[in-house]
Parts: structure tokens; sequence; C-alpha cells
């Protein structure tokens, strides 16, 4: 919210410059973005004289004052001047405008041989409009010697704070600080004519989505530029002049905040405006000259002919003021803010109105703001205001009382206050506020433009910006301290992240906020919808009590385990897209919510590797959002980790490098299943789009401790190289995501000391020949089942491919270590257990013994 510090003077007195002004309204909570000059050293001025320069077939040599009695010689090469003409005069040391949008510092100069003592301004290079092919002629009325600089306050304003999108909103703030009176600009109608405005056109209303509607008919409206004055004040606060109908709502829209819009009477179909939702399929040309397609969500006001303006958002073309209109339907509404934001984002088209309607807008400001508008069109457009007002306005706002008292003060502040402090802020603020008997407590009524004061806490706010923040004392706060909340969730959370620190890796926090378009593009082919976003694995998809459970041909049992088959692949291949959207996204770029980390970690690594990075080691923790299948639940929310390495590994002693890979990533699941207690992780090879073909992973746990049937929790592997390009990845990148509900779910909660065997480990090599395909890990696990409770550890230490295995095939060598806890085993118990886990691997892979 850009407020010239002149036109704010209208409505408030202060004798504060704007920089000091602009750090009280900082301590009175609203925050102050910058203090800019604009229009420093230009003037109006009077062209006395006018002369060609000898030699240009362009340029003239002209005299100007400024009412001063000395005049100036400026040259000009413009072709509308003349004598007589008041334009503004940039004097030397005046800043204005390049071709570029540059700043230029005017300079006296000499130009074939005539002096040049200032520059004659267009409107572009005094940044009022791109118009560059001539002098700014000013009205011949206008002053001489009049400047045009002004200060202008930058204000950043939150969006629960809606009423102060204009400039009588902040001069009730500055009124409220300053302890000054504040002045509303005049509102009174000089109403003409026998025919009322409701004889004259006829309003429908067919949706509640329109609180309020009023209009005024407004006849012999002359259209002309709008005076000097209000172009400097619409130019300063950022608005483009356009013509004096027009700036005229403009103006009021900045004044008290109530967006208007004027209508060409002769151009209104049937002279009758209905208010209602869009067809399926309608059309309509906005002002800016593009044609939209509306939906049936979208609120537009129509005539006999159809839509003509898009509700609280923009016009429509074929109604719109021109240099012909005479008669003006102008129109004052409030809008659902929902609706407005919905209409504003889906169209991808933003506006001043809108921006202030989305904010929710007091329902009483619009019969403020037509009156404000018919009575600036009949001072500055000659208009004549038809009698009386056309309105629906159903339900009236009512404004709401609040119970306070002063102790919620000296609560919530520290600091005590007396009830007549209260009370002058609080009325400085225009509230009003009714003391009873106690002394203390007090009934407040709140005015209808502050929706955001809902509570006593909020009025304390109020109180504390008027009196000044800088009354509450900094004081060590004394009494008990509060009994600790503790999660042990958030707690295995925290242990977690330092785990993954320890090992590295730096923590990223994103938006959950995405789109369709960024999760279709960390698949390798974004067109093929069978094997849509992490469709491969369900378990990524579904909450964990509908985990796919491992189908196989057989299973073996030994000891206290079972050795399930190894999982086959899982497809899910639904017809669009499953995702949660937003009913009401910001941009398209924000309108879903993510269902995997790996759009954030790829979109992370490649800003950072774009940026110059040359090793990247990242994770999140995060949440990421799967639909319910069941119509009308909520989504489910499933906390994930995900990780992503790309670029060179650390140099090691010996000053050798190397890029990261698969290994790197599968020791950071190694370090956390470590660091949790939790054994017995597999990887099962797997396909997934995201991920190289051979190159990708399930991660799998016990389905609970000790159980021998596995569930996947997670996914790993190098990223494909289609989409490792599409995120300017030069070099392999490897990813992971992990769902934590289940990891947590399965590491033990309070690991406790299992006692160690006082009798001597049994040490056995085994030597197996299987298909190239069978993984080490499910080999290694038949042979812990396989062995029950005395086996200590299986290790891998050789594999062999070669003339001494049969093509097809390899031979995987394990250590196998045995131990019981009653007993010392003997070299006929090792042979016993060896045995059993040769029948298991015969039984189960076909495997042959290299002896």
């Amino acid at each position: 919210m850009k407020v010239p510090y002149t036109w704010l003077k209208d409505y408030v007195s202060t004798d504060l410059e704007p920089p000091t002004l602009a750090e009280k309204l900082t301590m009175a909570g609203l925050e102050v973005d910058r203090v800019e000059r604009r229009w420093h050293g230009i003037v109006t001025a009077k062209i006395v004289y006018k002369a060609p320069v000898e030699g240009s077939d362009h340029l003239n040599a002209t005299r100007v004052t400024t009412g001063s009695g000395r005049e100036l010689s400026v040259v000009c090469g413009a072709p509308n001047i003349s004598v007589g003409d008041v334009v503004p005069l940039a004097l030397p040391g005046a800043e204005t405008l390049g071709e570029g949008g540059e700043t230029i510092t005017i300079a006296t100069t000499t130009r074939r041989g005539v002096l040049s003592e200032g520059m004659l301004a267009s409107p572009r290079e005094l940044g009022l409009s791109n118009d560059h092919q001539g002098i700014y002629l000013l009205p011949s009325d206008t002053p001489l010697g009049l400047p045009f600089e002004e200060m202008i306050i930058e204000l950043d304003i939150k969006a629960h704070r809606g009423d102060l999108f204009s400039m009588t909103g902040i001069a009730r703030e500055v009124a409220a600080f300053n302890h000054t009176a504040m002045r509303l600009p005049e509102m009174r109608v000089p109403e003409h004519g026998n025919t009322p405005a409701s004889q004259l056109f006829r309003l429908t209303v067919a949706t509640d989505r329109c609180p309020r509607f009023t209009a005024r008919v407004i006849s012999n409206v002359q259209i002309k530029p709008s005076p000097l004055w209000m172009v400097q004040r619409l130019a300063a606060a950022g608005v483009r002049p356009i013509n004096n109908v027009v700036d005229i709502t403009n103006y009021v829209m900045l004044e008290i905040g109530q967006p208007l819009h004027a209508f060409d009477y002769d151009h209104v179909a049937g002279h009758q405006l209905t208010v209602r939702r869009a067809a399926a399929g309608e059309h309509l040309t906005t002002l800016d000259g593009q044609d939209r397609e509306l939906t049936t969500d979208m609120v537009v006001i129509a005539d006999d002919t159809g839509a003509i303006s898009l509700a609280g958002v923009m016009g429509g073309a074929t109604s719109e003021v021109s240099a012909t209109t005479t008669t003006v339907l102008l129109e004052a509404a409030t809008w659902d803010p929902a609706s407005t934001r919905r209409t504003s984002s889906r169209l991808g088209l933003r506006s001043e109105a809108s921006g202030r309607y989305e904010k929710g807008l007091d329902p009483a400001l619009a019969r403020w703001g037509l009156d404000r508008a018919a009575r600036l069109l009949t001072e500055l457009a000659d208009g004549t205001v038809a009698p009386g007002i056309v309105e629906h306005y159903p339900h009236p706002v009512t404004t709401r009382s609040l119970r306070f008292s002063t102790h919620d003060v000296e609560w919530l502040l520290g600091y005590p206050v007396t009830v007549g402090e209260v009370e002058s802020a609080l009325t400085a603020l225009e509230f009003d506020v009714a003391l009873d008997e106690t002394g203390h407590g007090m009934t407040v009524t709140v005015p209808t433009w502050r929706a955001d004061v809902k509570e006593s806490a909020d009025l304390v706010e109020e109180v504390a910006r008027v009196l000044g923040y800088d009354r509450i004392t900094s004081h060590i706060p004394s009494g008990p301290l509060p009994a600790p909340l503790t999660e042990d969730w958030f707690a295995r959370a925290e242990h977690l992240r330092d785990t993954l620190a320890g090992a590295g890796l730096r923590e990223t926090v994103t938006y959950p906020l995405t789109s369709r378009t960024a999760m279709l593009q960390i698949l390798e082919n974004p067109s093929d919808v069978a094997p849509l976003l992490l469709g491969a694995q369900e378990f990524l998809l579904a909450p964990p009590e509908e985990a796919p459970k491992s189908k196989g041909k057989g299973k073996a049992k030994k000891g206290n385990g079972e050795v399930p088959a190894p999982p086959q692949a899982l497809t899910l291949a639904p017809e669009h897209l499953p995702v949660v959207a937003l009913a009401n996204p910001l941009t398209t770029h924000l309108e879903t919510l993510r269902l995997t980390l790996l759009v954030s970690l790829l979109e992370t690594l490649g800003t950072n590797v774009k940026a110059g990075a040359e090793a990247m080691r990242i994770f999140e923790i995060g949440r990421r959002y799967i639909p319910n299948r069941e119509p009308g639940q909520l989504p489910h929310e499933r906390a994930s980790l995900g990780v992503a390495l790309a670029g060179s590994a650390a140099a090691d002693w010996t000053g050798a490098s190397r890029d990261l890979d698969f290994f790197d990533l599968k020791a950071v699941v190694e370090r956390v299943c470590g660091d949790l207690h939790i054994r017995a992780v597999r990887y099962t090879p797997t396909h997934h789009p995201t991920f190289h073909p051979g190159r990708c992973a399930l991660i799998e746990l016990p389905r609970q401790p000790g159980s021998a049937l596995y569930q996947p929790i997670g996914i790993m592997g190098e990223v494909h190289p289609t989409v490792a390009e599409r995120y300017g990845l030069t070099r392999r990148a490897y990813a992971l995501e992990i769902d934590i509900e289940r990891l947590f779910a399965v590491a033990p909660q309070n690991p406790h000391y299992e006692r160690f065997s006082r009798f001597p480990a049994l040490t056995r090599d085994l030597a197996v020949i299987v298909d190239q395909q069978v993984p080490v890990a499910e080999v290694a696990a038949i042979i812990r089942a396989a062995g029950g409770t005395l086996v200590r550890s299986v290790t891998l230490f050789d594999v062999y491919v070669g003339e001494q295995v049969p093509p097809g095939k390899r031979s995987l060598a394990f250590t196998i270590v045995y131990q019981a806890d009653d007993r010392t085993l003997s070299d006929a118990d090792g042979d016993a257990e060896r045995a059993n886990v040769v029948a298991q691997l015969r039984e189960r892979y076909g495997a042959l013994i290299r002896e």
C-alpha cells in the first residue's frame, strides 16, 4: 500500500515528517517497507516563448515561467507544445525516467548553441503513463510554480487488516497514536431530476455470494482528463490515470478501500443487471482484452445479453466507459472473499479490486464508496445524479460486543494500566466503550470494519499499539515451570535428525505444496499414466494397515521364524494422478499437496547444482499426503524421510576422490537402522518410474520385531538419467524415501541389554551356487532363519563368477557364526546346522554347494 504524504494529510493533521511518521507507524504495528521521494525538483510552468532552433528540424527554443518573475530557457523537441501551454518543468537536479525506466538526473546543458536550464517532461518521464509522444499538457488553469514533489510511505499490509488498504484506514491509525481527530471525505450527494434510479434500471441478485450490491445512475457525464491533483495522487499510489470517470473509481478505492465499477449505461442491454453464477462454458472479454472461459463456480454481473463483468475481479469490455459515454451506471458491492479468490486464482487474473475483496470488506463501505464517487462525478465530470439508489442488502451487518477488563491487559502485557488509558486507546481507534460498575470492566463494541478483532486478546493488542510497545518492560518471569510435555514420536524424530546430520547430511525444509506438473516431472515418461507416481509401490500410496503382502510359491519353516518368498512387483495403475488438490490454490504452481518427498528433494538438488554446488547430501523429514480411497474422508498424512545424494564424495586419507554412489545411499539406511537397533533390513530389486532400471530396490523390514515376514517401508535407487536431465543434474544422483511411521513401528522403543553367552562360538564357512539374479540378502535371510536362535551372524566374504561355476550362476561364500547360551556347541552341532541350511537352500533355490 503506497501512501502519498500530502494525500494522507487531507484526512489527519500531523506535523511529523514522513520518515518520523514511518517510524511511528512501524512502532504501531504497521510494517513500513520504505519511504520514497518522487518528482523532486519538478514544478508547473507556462510557455511564454517558442521559436525553432537554428540548424535543427525538430528542436524548439522556449522560455518558460514558474510565476516567480524569472524566465528560464529550455530546449524541447516535442511537437505538441504551444505558447500559453502549462507544462511540468524538471529543473536542474531533478530526476526523471529514461526510455528504459532508468533514472536520469537533469542538468543545465547547451543544445545547438542554445542554453537549456531544465526539461519539459512527458507523461512517461514522470512515470504517469507510457505515453512519450509529447509533453504532458496540464489544464490551463493549473497554478504556476506548483511543486510535483511527493513523499510516499510504502506499507506492507497483512491480510487480516483489510481496513488498512485505504488512505482513510491509515489516517485512522495515525490519528489514534498522534492523538488527533480524523477527517472523512465529503460524501453528501447532490441529487437532481424526477426519475429515481430504481426506474432507470432493474437489479436481480440470484446468488448468496453477494452480501451487498448498491448502484446509482449519473447522467450528463463529460469524459475528459482528470485534474492534476488527482493524476498526481493516483500515479504516486501506483495507479495509471485513464480518464476522469475511471480515475474517480480508482481514487475512491484507494481513498476509502471500496472498489467500484462504472458501466456505460447505454451499453447495458435491457438496463437490467443480474448477479448470478456463470453458465458452463460462458465467455467474457475483460477490460484487458482477454477472452476468458468461465466456470459455474464464478460469479458474474450480467445484462440481457450475458455476462458483462467478472464480479469482484474485473469488468467487461462491452460495457466499459469510453469517450462517447454520457450516462454512467455506478456500482459498489461486497463479494464473498473465498469465491473472489478462487476466481482470481483460476483465471490468473489479479487486480487491485480482487486483492481487497479477498481480504474481506466491510459491507458498510459499499454505500460510502458509492456516494463518494457519485459526488466526485458531479464535481469533476459535471454529472447529474439521479435520486436514490438501487440496493440488495438482505442481511445488514451488525456490530459485536466483547467483555473486556484492564486485568486482561495486565495479564498479557505485564504492566498495569488504568481504565482511562484503556478507554482512551480504544476510543481513539473508534471502538465504543461502555464502563461498568466494577471499576475495571467494560463492554467494547467493535466497529464493522475491524473483522479481525474477535476476542479480548485482540483488544489487548490494540491497547498495546496505542499506548506503545515500549511500555512493555523486560523482566524475568516468576512462578513454577510448567510440566514438560514429552512425546516419544517427536523425540525419536529428533534422534533421527541427529543421526542423519552425524552421517554428513544437511537438513532441508520445503513447502508441501506443489503441482501435478511438478510431480509428473519426476517420472521417466510423464505422459505415461500407467506407472504413475509411486505407482509401482502401492505401499507408498496406502496406510500401513493396507500394505500389500508378499507373494510366493512356498516357504520353509525352521526355529521360530518363517522364510517368505521374495515379493513380486507391486503395481498400481489408476486412470489419473491421485492427488490431494487444494480447493482454493493461490497459484497453479502450488495447487496440490505432494504425494512424495522425492519432488522436493530433486527440486532442491537441481537448484543447488545449477548454483554451482559440487556435492549435495541432503535429507528432509516431512509429510506427504495420500488421497483417501473412501469418499468424503480426509487424506492420509504420512510422515516420511527423504534423502538425496549427488556429486563428489569426500576425499579419503590418501587424497583420492570419487563420485557418490548407490552404496553411499545404502550406508545411510544402514546407519539409520543401526541407530534404531534394527538389524534385519532387507533390499529387494524392484522397478520405479523415477529410478534407473536395475538400480532400484525396496527397503524392507520385518512386520514385527523378530518376525520373518517382511514389509516394504521405502524405496531407494539411482535417479533415472531422463529425470536427472530435467533438473539439470549432470552427474549421477541417488535418492530414497522411507515411511517413518513404519520404520518406528518396527524399531524397539526401549532397547534392552542382552546377556552374552559364556560359551565359545562355532564358525562354519559355506559356499553356495545360485542364479545370478537371486539377491544376497535373501540367501542370508534363509541361512539365519534355518539356524534359528543359534545363528549369531551371517557374513558374505566372497562372490565369484567364472569358469568354476555354470553360466548364469554365481558363487556366494558366507561365514556363519553359531553360539548357544546353555552349552558348548560341538562339531556335530555345526555339521547338523550346516546340513539344515544346505537343505533349505536346495529346496528354495536349487542351490549347489561348493566344497
